[in-house]
């Protein structure tokens, strides 16, 4: 018979509702079925589940089921399947989940391309189940002992994945037997640590973990006894030991084992085990801190572990309750800045009758800082801006807070806040700030600047870029002397920024109309941009399109309404053609045409500008740009009848 590709082994235990879908999703591969091997080992189950085992195998002919008496866990089953397996891989399937249709076919080919011995194939949680977060992208090709590998760390060691046959035999890889859980630990972990190369399938869903409604799936109970676990875990930190030289490598893979196994378990556990547990639990931990907690992992640690660290090295047994505890109530502990150092203040910090070094308590994160923008108006001949800022977990003092404006050469512009300390938050401290930007408040130079927040307390400086919430207004344009300022957001989520020296563009006269003023003038009215202090003249300027020729008139703010401009031009006079309208600011940039909003358009008009000389006006609008019209109704009829006197009644004759 042909070695099979790939030999599936099932332990059984208890599952007769769940294995018989987890044998049919392995049946149902997409590989050829001579191509996968089946091997189910019922481990003396009392629910019909090898009764049903033995009548799948009398139709399925790639399925062998082998039986023996309880084992009290998932290890020795396998190891059973190991010792008849014949496939080039192995996989392990548990009766309670199921494969995907090409997920051995995935696999082993990703394996086969990169000549890797381990694959592990993307995990799905079903049923309320979490499956490892590891498959953010998918690896061609990796090994945990690479330095820029973050695997081991990051992956579970349940043995559900793809392993080379030659390198679990090569290596003498087997499960420990009558574990209800972590019987897959030393052999998972010894794979990787022994393998030539490591593959993460990320890009399809090949492996559905289950919970089991009644929760008695192995992995989902109470785990090993607490002697057995530290022996297991004891092994796992040597085992690592074995491959690695001390240093960073070393330091990195065992740092799993001491935040899941050590402070993991004692966050999650501890209180609520018996007393003889506790004290097992105790003996266990203070082995593994007292051999391979190294000052690097001190370093990297999280300040709650490095208390209970100390609190477990030093045999501070109430201490260590009373640290758990607070953890457990879930209050957030405050910081205590000194200095420009950062310490959390979790119970018996600075306790002269405790003494946990200072270092236990030290937070190498930044200050978390959250700032706010609530406020941008032009107001006094600059953009007002105001908002708060939280800094959390801090209730000592009031930070100092100010703006910096940064241009694309790298130079900045602080620019002071003014603050008020608000009342006491449940998060932090929080303080109201406002700050005016423009000219007269920084000296700024032509170009763009961004908004930038400085928080500084107690030694900590933190610069963070200034966002305007989707739902805070932009201000417009506004004119400072000859100098356009125009607020800017490039992006959802991007910093504010400040335009200094730019050019007008007709949106920014809103809201114009075009129409009949006194005297038969044509009157043009829109909402200018904003006039900081003793800006500019702005005007309306009628450009003839033939030579040149301009009519001026001065924007001015309207009697009826004053925060709108109003410009009345009288074409008395005016030669005949047609005259372009734009907006024209004194010093800034180049007149912008007169645009009517996207509703407006049409003809005014004609009327009759002028008796003497005759004059008739008729304005077109459109989007683009509004134009006068004046035509001269004398000379058109000088014109008209002059053509009907000619010969042929004035067409020219043909040439």
């Amino acid at each position: 018979m042909r070695q099979p590709l790939v030999s599936v082994i099932v332990p059984v235990y208890q599952c007769r509702d769940t294995v018989g879908g987890a044998l049919e999703s392995v049946f149902a591969q997409s590989l050829p079925a001579e191509q996968v091997e089946v091997i189910a080992v019922d481990d003396g189950s009392t629910d019909g589940g090898g009764e049903l085992l033995d009548e799948l195998a009398r139709t399925h002919d790639r399925l062998t089921v082998l039986h023996q008496p309880n084992s009290g866990g998932a290890g020795a089953p396998r190891n059973r399947g190991l010792e008849l397996a014949s496939g080039t891989f192995v996989f392990f399937l548990d009766a309670d989940d199921r494969l995907a249709p090409e997920a051995l076919e995935r696999m082993t080919a990703m394996a086969e391309r990169n000549g890797t011995d381990v694959v592990l194939g993307k995990q799905v949680g079903t049923g309320g189940r979490k499956s490892p977060k590891v498959f953010a992208r998918s690896i061609e090709r990796t090994h945990v002992l690479d330095p820029d590998c973050d695997l081991f760390g990051r992956m579970s060691m349940a043995a559900l994945q793809l392993f080379r046959r030659s390198l679990v035999e090569g290596a003498g890889l087997r499960f420990t037997e009558g574990l209800v859980a972590h019987e897959d630990q030393l052999f998972t972990a010894g794979a990787y640590l022994n393998a030539g190369g490591v593959s993460v399938l990320a890009d399809y869903d090949c492996y559905y973990w289950a919970a089991r409604e009644d929760g008695s799936s192995a992995t989902q109970g109470a785990g090993a006894p607490p002697a057995d676990l530290y022996a297991i875990i004891a092994q796992a930190m040597r085992q690592v030991a074995d491959h690695t030289e001390p240093g960073e490598t070393r330091d990195r893979l065992n740092r799993r084992y001491l935040r899941l196994e050590v402070f993991g378990r004692l966050d999650r556990l501890y209180l609520d085990s018996s007393p003889d547990d506790q004290k097992i639990t105790l003996a266990g931990c203070r082995e593994l801190l007292e051999e391979w907690y190294t000052p690097a992992q001190q370093e990297l640690a999280l300040p709650l572990h490095r208390v209970i660290a100390h609190c477990v090295l030093h045999d501070l047994d109430d201490e260590l309750v009373e640290v758990l505890r607070f953890r457990r109530s879930g209050t957030r502990p405050r910081l205590h800045l000194e200095d420009g150092r950062a310490y959390v203040k979790y119970p018996f910090f600075r306790d002269p009758a405790v003494r946990i070094p200072d270092a236990c308590f030290a937070s190498p994160k930044p200050l978390a800082v959250r700032p706010t923008l609530a406020r941008l108006a032009w107001d006094d001949g600059a953009l007002m801006v105001g908002g708060t800022v939280l800094v959390q977990d801090v209730d000592e003092e009031s930070p100092a807070v100010r703006l910096l404006l940064t241009d694309g050469d790298g130079a900045r512009r602080p620019v002071e806040c003014e603050t008020v300390p608000s009342a006491p938050v449940d998060d932090g401290v929080e303080v109201s700030f406002t700050a005016a930007l423009g000219p007269r408040t920084a000296p700024l130079r032509n170009g763009g600047w961004t908004v930038q927040i400085e928080v500084s307390l107690s030694g900590h400086v933190r610069t963070l870029p200034l966002v305007k919430p989707r739902d805070l207004p932009l201000p417009r344009a506004a004119l400072a002397g000859a100098r356009l300022l125009r607020p800017r957001q490039e992006r959802d989520g991007g910093p504010l920024a400040l335009e200094i020296g730019g050019a007008l563009t007709s949106a920014d006269f809103r809201d114009v109309e075009v129409g009949w003023g006194p005297g038969r003038r044509v009157r043009v009215q829109a909402d200018a941009p904003p006039v900081l202090g003793d800006g500019p003249a702005m005007s309306v300027v009628l450009h003839h399109a033939d030579d040149g020729t301009t009519i001026r008139a001065v924007l001015e703010a309207a009697p009826d309404d004053p925060s709108r401009m109003r410009a009345d031009l009288s074409l008395a006079g005016a030669r005949p053609g047609r005259w372009r309208a734009r907006f024209a600011v004194d010093g800034v940039g180049d007149p912008v045409p007169v645009r009517l909003p996207a509703e407006g358009g049409g003809v005014l008009g004609p009327v009759t500008a002028s008796l003497v000389p005759p004059r008739r006006v008729h304005v077109k609008m459109d989007r683009r740009t509004a134009t006068v019209h004046v035509t001269a109704p004398l000379a058109s009829l000088a014109r008209r009848t002059w053509r009907r006197l000619l010969p042929g009644g004035g067409t020219k004759p043909r040439s």
